[in-house]
């Protein structure tokens, strides 16, 4: 079976499990793993069943997450282009 995988746009707010989770402020930063490149970075904020905030993040591709117990693996970041809003797809890890 493959892994779950949610996919949500930038300035969107989506349901993971119940939780709240939010995307914004997609950028292109240094990448401190390879000098001299840059990787796709987002702002994930996250809030429990509740609606209570648990906190923002700064992930990029690779990172991980934790939403309702379960840990997420950030798959991509896409930027968008020419105005156009972009997203970030989210990987349940096993």
């Amino acid at each position: 079976m493959p892994a779950r995988t949610e996919r949500i746009e930038e300035t969107t707010v989506a349901s993971i499990d119940g939780w709240k989770v939010t995307v914004g402020n997609l950028m292109a930063e240094p990448d401190a793993a390879k000098p001299g490149q840059k990787r796709g970075t987002a702002q994930i904020g996250r809030y429990d069943a509740q609606g209570q905030e648990i906190g923002l993040q700064i992930v990029g591709t690779g990172d991980t997450l934790t939403i309702a117990g379960k840990v997420w693996r950030v798959a991509r970041v896409s930027l968008g282009a020419g105005g156009a809003n972009g997203f970030v797809e989210l990987t349940e890890a096993r």
